[in-house]
Formats: C-alpha cells, sequence, structure tokens
C-alpha cells in the first residue's frame, strides 16, 4: 500500500523533519516544566521552614498549570512512537496490505477525533479564559491550552505517521510497544 511518486523522498523527509521538532518541543517542554516544578517546590519547602509566615502562596498553584504541560508533551510523544493506540494481536494476524489499510484507518480515526477535540478544548478555552487564579492571576485557559497541544499534537504526529504509510507502508510504521 505505498504511493510511488517523485515528491515522496522529500514528503517523506519533510514527516521526518517535523516529527524531529516535535519531538524537541516536547522534549523541552518536559524538561522546563520538570525544572520549574522540582525548583520551585523545593524552595518552597525550604522557605517554609525558615519564614515565619510560611512559603510561597503562589507556589502551589504552579502545579495545577504547569503539570498538564508536562503530562500533554508526553502524550505527544507516545503518539509519535506510535504508543497511543495499537491493535496489535489484530494487525499480527493480517497480511502486508491488510496490515497497512488497518494502520492508516486508525490513524486517520485518530486525526479526525483529535482535531474534533482539539475545537471543543479551543471552545472552552474561550469560555473559562476569564477566570483567574487568585495568586498568579494566570487564566484558567492555560492549563485548557495544554490539552489544545495535546491533541492538536497527537493528530499532527498520526497524520504524519498516515502520511508514512501511505508512502512506504509498514516499513516506516513505528514498532509495536513491547510491554514487560
Amino acid at each position: 500500500m505505498t504511493l510511488p511518486s517523485v515528491h515522496a523522498p522529500r514528503l517523506l523527509a519533510a514527516t521526518h523533519w517535523l516529527d524531529r521538532q516535535i519531538y524537541r518541543v516536547c522534549s523541552a517542554l518536559l524538561l522546563v516544566t520538570m525544572l520549574v516544578l522540582l525548583v520551585g517546590l523545593s524552595l518552597n519547602v525550604v522557605l517554609r521552614y525558615l519564614l515565619q509566615g510560611g512559603g510561597l502562596g503562589w507556589v502551589s498553584e504552579m502545579p495545577s498549570y504547569l503539570f498538564p504541560w508536562m503530562i500533554a508533551a508526553g502524550i505527544v510523544m507516545a503518539a509519535q512512537q506510535g504508543a497511543h493506540i495499537a491493535i496489535d494481536i489484530l494487525s499480527q494476524n493480517l497480511g502486508h496490505r491488510a496490515r497497512c489499510a488497518l494502520a492508516l484507518s486508525v490513524n486517520a480515526l485518530i486525526v479526525v477525533a483529535y482535531l474534533v477535540l482539539f475545537d471543543v478544548i479551543v471552545d472552552m478555552m474561550e469560555i473559562v479564559a476569564f477566570e483567574r487564579s487568585p495568586l498568579l492571576d494566570l487564566p484558567l485557559s492555560w492549563a485548557y491550552a495544554a490539552l489544545a497541544f495535546a491533541a492538536l499534537g497527537t493528530a499532527i504526529c498520526s497524520l504524519l505517521i498516515g502520511v508514512r504509510i501511505v508512502l512506504q507502508g509498514e516499513a516506516d510504521l513505528p514498532p509495536p510497544n513491547k510491554e514487560y
């Protein structure tokens, strides 16, 4: 189930380039959110013992705004590796063309579902944008933006996998996730 084309090598290279960029953004998000949470919460624990009035109140709000971004980055990275959804038992018993058709169908379904989810989340962001946290004064839509990022990122990663299936068949599919 491959689609021969003179533009296929460039399109394939573009999908891999975009995958690398998404991976870099997600890795940076994971690193920054974990470091800020670790440093902020550790500093707050130390300050609680040093200051008579306790620690920094706004630090307690940080996890509710940063943790969703950390999770969103992990979701997108899992989607890149094909770990988002898999039908391994069924696909192992299919031939090459049927396996490609199944993988293409699953990824197309994921793209559609997550684009719909993205649209719903953006609507929710508009609704909750006026609500603000008491100490950080951040809009509640900040946490919803992480969900939007996860939905759009998952849709893009599934689309890229689908394009590679069309161009190369199952040769460039992420390997099945072996659970131990």
